[in-house]
């Protein structure tokens, strides 16, 4: 039971973290806390559970999203890269949680190669809806790596306060079992 209350929790500070971009950075429309907060997640409750969290986050967020919700092909990819990035952050936990330069590495690989993932997954998406992967992935590719860029450092700064403190609040809850 305490999995599923943490879960949900942290199912609503993920959607939380989503519309904060709104309200933080209004102009920087590459610029998000959503995918760190999923990976958090993913740290904080394990793989499996992570990504539960990733995926109904996106679910809410995306289809509750004030823009009006995507096409079906871009909602599931985004569903999927949800998952993906909660249980990621479940199965880097040990290294994410560490407080040193492996730690801060690890959270600097970590934003930049799943955002990365993410970014090719929702554009393929995209690609198909709009008839032309190739076009869909040229014209995304500064994006993306606008995105990759911004969340790379949000990793690192948020993996440097929070790695630390979830080793401490979380501990052997965290372990694998």
């Amino acid at each position: 039971m305490r999995t599923v209350v943490r879960s949900a929790s942290l199912i609503a500070f993920t959607v939380a973290c989503g519309y904060a971009k709104m309200v933080l950075f209004p102009f920087l429309f590459f610029v998000e806390l959503f995918s760190a907060a999923t990976v958090l997640s993913g740290v904080v409750v394990g793989p499996a559970w992570g990504a539960w969290v990733g995926a109904i986050a996106r679910l809410i967020f995306s289809v509750a999203n004030p823009y009006g919700p995507p096409h079906p092909w871009v909602l599931a990819a985004q569903v999927l890269g949800g998952a993906i990035l909660g249980a990621a952050g479940g199965l880097l936990r040990r290294p994410l949680m560490r407080g040193d330069s492996t730690g801060a590495t690890a959270w600097l690989l970590t934003g930049a190669l799943a955002t990365a993932a993410y970014d090719l997954l929702t554009n393929v998406a995209q690609g198909v809806v709009f008839g032309s992967i190739p076009a869909t992935l040229a014209l995304g590719a500064v994006p993306a790596l606008q995105h990759i860029g911004s969340n790379t450092v949000i990793f690192l700064v948020l993996g440097r306060l929070a790695g630390p403190w979830v080793e401490r609040q979380v501990g052997d809850a965290a372990r694998p079992v």
